[in-house]
């Protein structure tokens, strides 16, 4: 069966897919315009695609479809399963179908599955995380799970969390709600930037550029770090990270935070318009 038929219905056996906003922004490089996926947007930093027959469509065949396409996305999972039982206040969703369907129909959770408002960890594909807005320790236990995740090295999502308000999805406010948690947080936000970066990378390749890849440290404070280095006067694309260590030609090394970098650098350091940012240093090419 083709993806759409003459009339531009989607095939019967289109999928919901979920997108974070660091891969998206990874294929406006590989995929950008008309074969960019169509997407619909949910809330932080999670959107809900739709594949047929193994691709996604496309912003270009979106425009050839006869019904809107926040339609066929609640079509597409009108069917999937119920969600499984929450563990220790946890619901964790190893299905995307039904991790979409949620996300777009968030009455799916019953209003006693978690312990206060629901809130949503879109980490991976295959790990979708709900947990109440008033349960500090499940949500210790959902960071416990993004850090597994990262550790096993496969694709992610987002670390962000989002959390039902007004009938929209929301930011959760997690610094307000639970600010014993914060280095836990801070940590596993920085790991799935790193891994972001990693991803980005891998497309940005060209000879006349050094792409700058960030690094975690953990400091003697077990506070969570990322630090990129800058080797001074040669063009380069660097990652938004806590601290730029500068080498300089001569053998010296430096290290500034990320906004004295950016100041000492003043007009000359251009942010652009990647997704993960980064911000642009000229130079001259790197040497081979």
């Amino acid at each position: 069966m083709s993806m759409t038929d003459a009339v531009g219905n989607v095939a019967a056996n289109a999928v919901a897919r979920v997108y974070g906003a660091s891969e998206l922004g990874v294929l406006s490089l590989t995929a950008p315009g008309e074969i960019h996926p169509r997407v619909e947007y949910v809330g932080g930093e999670i959107f809900i695609g739709l594949d047929a027959d193994g691709a996604a469509i496309t912003q270009g065949q979106a425009e050839g479809l006869s019904r809107p396409f926040r339609d066929l996305l609640t079509d597409a999972v009108a069917s999937v399963s119920a969600l499984p039982q929450a563990d220790a206040g946890v619901i964790v969703i190893d299905d995307e179908a039904t991790a979409s369907a949620v996300l777009l129909d968030p009455a799916r959770i019953s209003a006693d599955a978690v312990t206060g408002s629901p809130v949503v960890f879109a980490l991976s594909r295959s790990r979708v995380a709900i947990v109440g807005a008033d349960d500090e320790a499940g949500v210790a236990r959902v960071l416990n799970l993004a850090e597994e995740l990262y550790e096993a090295g496969g694709p992610l999502v987002s670390a962000h969390p989002i959390v039902r308000v007004d009938d929209a999805w929301a930011p959760f406010p997690w610094r307000e709600r639970f600010p014993s948690l914060e280095l836990r947080f801070e940590r596993v936000l920085r790991l799935f930037s790193v891994r972001a970066y990693e991803a980005q990378t891998v497309v940005l390749q060209r000879p006349d550029v050094h792409i700058a890849d960030p690094k975690i440290q953990v400091l003697e404070t077990g506070v969570t770090t990322t630090f990129a280095a800058w080797p001074k006067g040669t063009a380069t694309l660097l990652p938004v990270v806590d601290n730029v260590i500068i080498a300089d030609p001569s053998g010296s090394i430096s290290v500034a935070t990320m906004n004295q970098f950016l100041d000492a650098g003043g007009d000359a350091i251009v942010r652009t318009g990647l997704s993960p940012a980064r911000y642009f240093v000229p130079g001259d090419a790197p040497r081979s």
